[in-house]
């Protein structure tokens, strides 16, 4: 299962995907969704919610299918996601932004589940001043891949 980072919704939605232009994006989106391919966490829920609107308005009408639960299975995967953040080296300040985020939780759901992350962050190894998702991910034996990747390994044609 793909698990999709707050920027993978967000950036489409904004930019090149936008709702007005490219609403096949978001169709498919909720297809592979509701198909169990591609889902994403409460907290990445909680950070799109954060402003009111489309991006908002389309996560309000598609929550049920593509936000898993919260599960209390994450407070050890979790556990070895803070332990690593702080003991590689970053900053305070970043390790501080890096937990209170929804990348540290979709960090630690892909090593639970085994699943991929959809995000546009790119690794940036050797920077102590923030955490990337891929650095992260890579630690712990999980891949990321881009939005346009995600497309691709599915076929998918707008």
């Amino acid at each position: 299962m793909l698990l999709m980072d707050s920027n993978a919704l967000l950036t489409p939605a904004l930019t090149y995907y936008a709702f007005d232009i490219c609403g096949g994006y978001w169709n498919w989106i909720t297809q592979a969704a509701t198909a169990g391919h591609v889902k994403s966490i409460s907290p990445v829920k909680r950070e799109l919610r954060q402003k009111d609107d489309q991006i908002r308005n389309w996560i309000d009408f598609h929550a049920a299918d593509l936000f898993l639960p919260d599960n209390a299975a994450i407070t050890n995967t979790m556990g070895q996601v803070a332990t690593w953040a702080t003991s590689n080296g970053y900053t305070t300040a970043a390790v501080a932004e890096f937990l209170s985020k929804a990348d540290s939780y979709l960090v630690a759901y892909a090593m639970l589940g085994q699943h991929q992350i959809v995000t546009l962050e790119t690794s940036t190894p050797g920077s102590q001043r923030r955490i990337k998702i891929p650095d992260a991910g890579n630690a712990f034996g999980v891949s990321s891949i881009t939005p346009f990747e995600m497309l691709r390994q599915h076929g998918v044609r707008l």
